[in-house]
């Protein structure tokens, strides 16, 4: 069957698309597909591609989290605050250097700030019952009037931050940029222990069927608080790695990015539902997200389009989810002898 066929093999599909849609535009415009333009997208796609990987965790359980770039301002403006407030300028032989707060402490800070929002998030959902959609969006609004309130509106530029931070996601390893590597590493933990541990099972269980999961003993609870603790610590890091990347750090960073990260997990084939969805899927989703983000500018097409296209992609992917599903099931329902 056609649709069964869909469903194995959604990922081969899905990459498919990319490379048909590269080449397309490649005709259009050949800059596109020059080697150091493809490698720009990748990079501007790592962290997309990380948030989707933890919001991929949210959708498992059936949850969602809408505060995720929210939380990623507010983390990145706390490092960027406590990295401009201790910064310093030293002299050495090939120029003036500007130092601060070291990155590892950096690198904690961000990821436990973004880890308590989220962690928060989870106890509102998991023990106060609250419906995701309204507990998420609560705290984006929260987080978003934390992050003006500190900064007191002001913005973070690249010449207040230190040089190790300017350096973090511009030094390439092995020809490849950091944030590349940093995607990889998220997407190897998060692999690991998704298919090998317990717990990270647990969140398909609980996202298939929340009465048949606790009665098998799994605790929902802790499944829930688990997948939003790991979307806002991923979140956290994000912060970081946006101010590196991108040389400044504002309240009002990365608004309406939730949606790209959303679409990136429905188009790579994760249920909003919850309990179905791959990691290759989402990262393939973040990719499809990125070169159209990129091919946009290219063709000279309006970038109120973006919007649009993002919106209408999620919904094709919703109905084809649904339809799929439905049909899987129909197909085991027949299968079973009464």
């Amino acid at each position: 069957m056609l649709y069964l066929a869909l469903a194995k093999y959604r990922e081969l599909l899905l990459a498919g698309i990319i490379v048909v849609l590269v080449l397309l535009v490649g005709l259009r415009n050949p800059v596109f597909l020059l080697p150091s333009n493809l490698l720009d997208i990748v990079n501007d796609t790592a962290i997309l591609a990380i948030l989707a990987a933890g919001m991929m965790c949210v959708l498992l359980i059936g949850s969602i989290d809408i505060s995720v770039s929210a939380n990623l301002a507010l983390s990145g403006m706390a490092v960027a605050l406590v990295m401009r407030n201790n910064l310093d300028i030293v002299e050495a032989v090939d120029g003036a250097i500007k130092v601060s707060t070291p990155l590892p402490l950096l690198l904690l800070l961000g990821i436990g700030v973004g880890l308590l929002v989220g962690l928060i998030n989870g106890l509102l959902i998991a023990k106060g019952r609250l419906l995701p959609i309204i507990a998420t969006l609560g705290m984006q609004y929260i987080a978003r009037a934390i992050c003006f309130l500190i900064s007191r509106g002001d913005w973070v530029r690249k010449h207040q931050m230190s040089t190790a931070m300017d350096q973090l996601t511009r030094t390439p390893i092995l020809g490849l940029s950091s944030l590349i590597w940093i995607a990889a590493l998220v997407y190897g933990g998060l692999y690991l222990w998704i298919t090998y541990k317990r717990s990270g099972r647990a969140l398909y269980a609980v996202g298939s069927n929340v009465e048949a999961a606790s009665v098998r003993g799994i605790p929902v609870d802790r499944a829930k608080i688990t997948a939003h603790a790991i979307l806002g610590a991923l979140a956290g890091l994000a912060g970081l790695l946006w101010i590196s990347r991108y040389g400044s750090a504002a309240h009002d960073t990365a608004t309406g990015f939730e949606l790209s990260v959303i679409a990136s997990c429905v188009l790579g084939g994760v249920a909003v539902s919850g309990g179905a969805g791959k990691l290759l899927g989402v990262l393939l989703g973040a990719m499809l997200i990125g070169v159209i983000n990129n091919a946009l500018p290219m063709l000279r097409v309006s970038s109120f389009w973006k919007m649009t296209i993002q919106g209408g992609m999620i919904l094709v992917a919703i109905l084809s989810n649904v339809a799929l599903r439905r049909m899987t099931d129909r197909q085991n329902l027949a299968r079973r002898e009464i």
